[in-house]
């Protein structure tokens, strides 16, 4: 008897410390970026931002369903070292609770075309292995491609890893032709047309010039990629 009413008494306490305690909520180190981030558009800063912070508290607790505001003050930054101070306060429902001091670095972000998977060497890249994606913008250097259409069609000299930057050098126009392909040189003048069996010496794109050498005598001349079967001799 003394157990169950043991029980019950503890039933009733632990009911009544339920309903007495306040229900909190949280401000939370995303919701401060996020006023950080309109604080730098307020101040110009139009690109869009990866902010990281250093130093300041990011955590507030407050009483559940309070109308809840955050004021950025005092927001200085250095693009050069991309880093800022600022200065948080947090109110609720009109009241003051806390504020804080931010250190922190801010990367401005910048939308660029990467591979959505891994692209082998010798593979034309077509819209379909690309992906948007922001990234650094102090990361992006003027060796890279970023712009879509400047990648689209192009082919892969080595293999390209998926979400990696593209260098200039990593790509470019398809190869029609590779060294030791068999082709048609034709040599064509307002009143005839000539035509003969070559051998290419050298990898061309369309429009490239390249070295082939006639099978038959042996000569070698330079003539201009047409197609993959055709290569155009220059009228001299």
């Amino acid at each position: 008897m003394m157990r169950h009413l043991f029980n019950i008494i503890t039933f009733v306490a632990v009911l009544l410390l339920s309903f007495g305690a306040k229900a909190e909520t949280q401000v939370s180190e995303a919701d401060i970026l996020t006023a950080l981030k309109e604080e730098f558009l307020n101040q110009g800063v139009e690109e869009a931002l990866d902010i990281e912070l250093f130093g300041g508290q990011t955590n507030f607790m407050l009483e559940q369903n309070a109308a809840v505001k955050i004021m950025i003050s005092g927001l200085k930054y250095s693009d050069e070292q991309e880093k800022f101070t600022a200065h948080a306060d947090i109110f609720a429902d009109g009241k003051l609770i806390g504020g804080t001091d931010l250190i922190g670095k801010f990367y401005r972000l910048e939308e660029i075309s990467v591979p959505n998977r891994n692209i082998n060497r010798g593979e034309q890249i077509t819209a379909k292995d690309l992906d948007k994606k922001l990234y650094r913008s102090s990361k992006i250097k003027e060796t890279n491609i970023t712009d879509a259409a400047k990648i689209i069609d192009q082919e892969a000299k080595r293999q390209l890893k998926k979400g990696k930057l593209i260098q200039t050098t990593e790509i470019g126009p398809k190869m029609l032709i590779r060294k030791g392909d068999k082709l048609t040189a034709v040599y064509q003048t307002p009143h005839m047309q000539i035509t003969a069996k070559v051998e290419a010496e050298n990898d061309g794109a369309k429009g490239d010039r390249i070295e082939v050498i006639n099978i038959k005598s042996g000569k070698t001349f330079t003539a201009e990629v047409i197609d993959s079967n055709t290569v155009r001799v220059d009228v001299q």
